[in-house]
């Protein structure tokens, strides 16, 4: 049987692996490399064989990690794996490389022999440079979100402390002009005190969650079951002054109760009736509310027959301080229809517009439903 051409391509592929073999004595003298590791070295196999010790082939650091870890390793043990070391080439180059070796007997069976597999490594190692740069630059990037959110938080409660003080100031005037007898029983003065005094409370409870809900910093919001009905009432009662002005009317379905922060729901719902109004026609501002069953969530409609608005603008109308309209022709800051897809994407949900000028608009979101645990 002829092996000639068995052995031929066994030489081939040591030579030209994609892996660098190379074998060394116990004193580090290099007996054996392969071409690839010659290649990556630039290095002469002459310049190499029984020529130089594995040592020549590292920095300082090496050497000393080589003379005190990989070959008492491999003294004791026979084998390392997976070391980090960087080799030197001919041009004093740094190659980092992975290697792995062994101890055998020489084929006297008296002196033992080193053989060494090597991996250059140097992709990954820039791989793991822009990874760690990347990282860093998120860790930066995640600083500095703290620090806007700190300075939003002391913001809020700035703003919180300075927005209370009038309220408590106007609460209790209106107390006192109570009990000096200003506002008779059944009289106009005793609602509008009445009025005036819930929508005080109510907005001091509303300063307060706000607070509370700006101090939250990355962790979700615990949800509660949550009447959409009664949010939609609630909305409304903060704006009844709007909706009495425009003799607007509200058409609301009877709708399911979801998981979600009441509080926020009130906003959205309440952003929502105001727009409806505010970007009325010349028809009387008619808004209904239905919703469909999805399964785990539901899908809510605001329907209006306003002015509407070109479909092409759906997505620019959610922007921050986005808005289609001058500040002189219908006032407003453009935050309102942001705020509501902050909500709803705090809730899990998703929000968008269908819209023709002159045939109103719909506006629709997803918002989660009541669990069967919850019920």
């Amino acid at each position: 049987m002829n092996t000639q051409p068995f052995l031929e391509d066994a030489e081939d592929l040591f030579q030209n692996a994609p892996f660098g073999y190379m074998s060394m004595r116990e004193d580090g003298l290099i007996v054996n490399i392969n071409a690839t590791l010659l290649d990556w070295l630039d290095y002469e196999r002459d310049e190499i064989v029984y020529q130089k010790p594995f040592q020549d082939l590292l920095g300082i650091g090496g050497k000393i990690y080589f003379e005190t870890h990989i070959m008492p390793l491999l003294k004791m043990q026979g084998e390392v794996s997976e070391i980090n070391i960087e080799l030197k080439t001919k041009e004093s180059t740094k190659l980092p490389t992975l290697i792995n070796a062994r101890r055998i007997l020489d084929r006297s069976g008296y002196q033992p022999v080193y053989r060494f597999s090597v991996l250059d490594i140097t992709q990954r190692k820039q791989y793991e440079l822009e990874l760690k740069k990347a990282r860093e630059k998120a860790e930066h990037t995640v600083q500095r979100l703290k620090q806007i959110n700190q300075d939003l938080e002391h913001f809020a409660y700035t703003a919180s402390h300075d927005l209370q003080a009038p309220l408590n100031t106007i609460s209790g005037l209106m107390s006192l002009l109570d009990q000096d007898g200003y506002f008779p029983d059944d009289s106009d003065g005793k609602k509008y005190f009445t009025l005036i005094k819930s929508n005080a409370k109510r907005m001091k409870l509303m300063i307060k969650d706000l607070l509370e809900y700006s101090k939250i910093d990355g962790k979700e919001i615990e949800f509660e079951e949550v009447s959409l009905n009664e949010v939609c009432g609630i909305a409304l009662e903060m704006i009844e002054n709007q909706v009495n002005e425009n003799n607007a009317t509200f058409i609301i379905s009877e709708l399911p109760k979801i998981e979600g922060e009441k509080i926020q729901l009130v906003r959205l719902f309440q952003n929502l009736f105001g727009n409806a109004i505010k970007y009325r026609s010349e028809a009387k501002p008619v808004i209904k509310v239905e919703f469909d069953d999805k399964g785990d969530q539901i899908s809510v409609f605001v329907k209006d027959n306003g002015m509407g608005f070109e479909q092409v603008h759906a997505d620019q109308v959610f922007g921050f301080m986005k808005r289609l309209h001058t500040h002189d022709k219908i006032q407003g800051t453009g935050i309102g229809l942001s705020a509501c897809k902050r909500i709803l994407e705090i809730h899990g949900g998703t929000i968008g517009a269908k819209s023709e000028p002159g045939m109103g608009s719909t506006f629709y979101f997803t918002l989660p439903k009541v669990s069967d645990k919850a019920n």
